[in-house]
């Protein structure tokens, strides 16, 4: 059972390698991160769940709202799966898989466990040839949906393809 649950979590942080490679900007400003917002908006109404969605733009939130009846703690969820992304350069996912799959855990990079969280659900928004400028980060689905629902909303906004997670 580990060992299909260790191959598992291997290809789907293949998989989230890739949309990380595919889904970078070229131009990236406080328009452009409301923009995003109000997609990922459409996108999370279309689940029709409670949660909450975020983005920022060199570590100012840019735009914030909850969905259907957001719960308090969603921000504190934000808050340290946005922590994670924005210091190590890689979706709160992706940092979850690589610590599931023999990488660092968010000790071994200095973080206490009141601070970050290695959990889906924080996509880097990456300008090409510079880096990290900002992040997508939703919360109140499944970590794993959490992710998805950013990274679609992130290539809805590029009108890109991306391979999917699977979310089921």
């Amino acid at each position: 059972m580990e060992e299909a649950t260790g191959k598992q979590n291997m290809k789907l942080l293949e998989i989230v390698v890739r949309q990380e490679e595919s889904l970078q900007l070229d131009h990236f400003d406080a328009a452009d991160a409301w923009q995003i917002g109000l997609i990922l908006r459409e996108k999370g109404l279309e689940i029709g769940a409670d949660m909450a969605l975020h983005v920022s733009l060199l570590g100012a939130p840019v735009f914030h709202c909850g969905l259907g009846q957001p719960k308090p703690n969603f921000s504190r969820w934000i808050k340290r799966k946005e922590k994670g992304t924005l210091e190590c350069w890689k979706s709160s996912l992706r940092l979850k898989l690589e610590a599931l799959t023999g990488g660092n855990s968010p000790e071994d990079h200095g973080f206490s466990a009141s601070d970050v969280v290695f959990c889906g659900g924080c996509f880097p928004l990456r300008l090409r040839g510079l880096g990290v400028v900002g992040a997508i980060t939703v919360s109140g689905l499944s970590d794993v949906q959490d992710h998805q629902l950013a990274a679609d909303a992130l290539a809805k906004f590029l009108n890109v393809q991306v391979p999917k997670l699977p979310t089921e």
